[in-house]
């Protein structure tokens, strides 16, 4: 099969140059193209001297264009492969991505995208270290750590574009991503391919990329800020991929810290009172906890060890509270929900 690797960003960041691209040269996969959509028109000049230094590049503009959805949908319009490989430009993919890929499509007719983890590249700095100690673990990823670290293969019916492989003919059909959701767009295509299409989204943990984190605290709480907006807007539309327990818990977190806070301070509670209503929130110590310990085991380093649980507790915040913004949103809108 002939694979489109398409990868959307505002410009020629150095991770693109000095990491995706080089990446990509390594494939032991041969067969494929690769797109790269930035914004400026007038890098005219850095484009064609690296289209000449790889031979399998095209650089297009798209000017005005910001958005990651639509220039994702611009690169496939321009693709020529069977296969449109999403990658993030802040990713770069394992030797045998391609190679792995392509096995999995060929064997099972059904399968319209094939995903794998996006794992913490070497060279990143403490504060992404910290955010993947997060990411990792089930308390910080609610039971996706999955897509940020090798786990068992498995059909899912959501993962994110930063590692995201489906055949064009499906992907045409549906409309590609609908740039009226960013982010999100690559959770409604999904909805869209398991049930409308009634495809096969399969994971599969050798389907590997190497993915930065957001590399300070505020990006990251912003990134968390949009996940937890739009996700609780696509649970108001009742999407059967966002309508699980498992995106509430935060909310749910959220009302109960109110719920502490007002009713200790209207109501003068004993101690075993105050034991039976603080109960939850020790249980989130201890998990937190376990954080702390596994992040220790992990890195070795007090810092990010220390840094893991607090981070975690205003993520999860964030999370809550724009989860309940996002549902408002999405019960009075269907579409344009930012």
């Amino acid at each position: 099969m002939h694979f489109s690797i398409i990868i959307p960003t505002r410009d020629l960041s150095q991770y693109l140059i000095n990491e995706c691209l080089p990446a990509i040269n390594k494939l032991n996969y041969k067969d494929f193209e690769v797109i790269v959509l930035p914004t400026p028109p007038e890098w005219s000049g850095r484009y064609s001297k690296l289209e000449k230094k790889y031979s399998w590049l095209r650089i297009i503009s798209t000017k005005n264009i910001t958005r990651p959805a639509e220039k994702r949908d611009i690169g496939a319009k321009h693709a020529k492969g069977e296969i449109l490989a999403f990658i993030d430009d802040d990713a770069y993919p394992d030797k045998n991505w391609l190679t792995n890929a392509n096995k999995f499509f060929n064997t099972e007719k059904k399968i319209a995208v094939v995903c794998g983890p996006g794992i913490l590249p070497k060279n990143t700095n403490v504060w992404e270290k910290i955010f993947n100690e997060i990411l990792k673990s089930w308390i910080g990823s609610g039971g996706y750590a999955y897509r940020f670290t090798p786990l068992n293969s498995r059909y899912i019916d959501d993962y994110p574009s930063m590692n995201f492989l489906v055949k064009k003919e499906i992907f045409l059909h549906l409309g590609g991503f609908n740039s009226n959701f960013w982010p999100g767009e690559d959770s409604k295509l999904c909805e869209d391919i398991v049930y409308k299409k009634h495809g096969l989204i399969l994971y599969q943990p050798n389907i590997l990329v190497y993915h930065h984190r957001r590399n300070n605290l505020k990006a990251f709480l912003k990134q968390h800020a949009n996940y937890g907006f739009h996700r609780g807007a696509f649970f108001a539309h009742g999407d059967s991929n966002s309508q699980r327990f498992s995106y509430l818990i935060p909310t749910f977190f959220v009302f109960y810290l109110l719920f502490i806070i007002f009713y200790s301070l209207i109501f003068q509670l004993n101690y075993y009172q105050l034991t039976i209503n603080l109960l939850p929130l020790i249980i989130y110590v201890i998990f937190s906890l376990h954080l702390f310990l596994r992040s220790l085991l992990n890195t070795k380093n007090l810092f990010i060890s220390f840094s893991s649980p607090l981070v975690l507790f205003l993520t999860h915040l964030t999370y809550g509270i724009m989860f309940i913004k996002g549902f408002i949103t999405g019960i009075i809108k269907k579409e344009k929900i930012y």
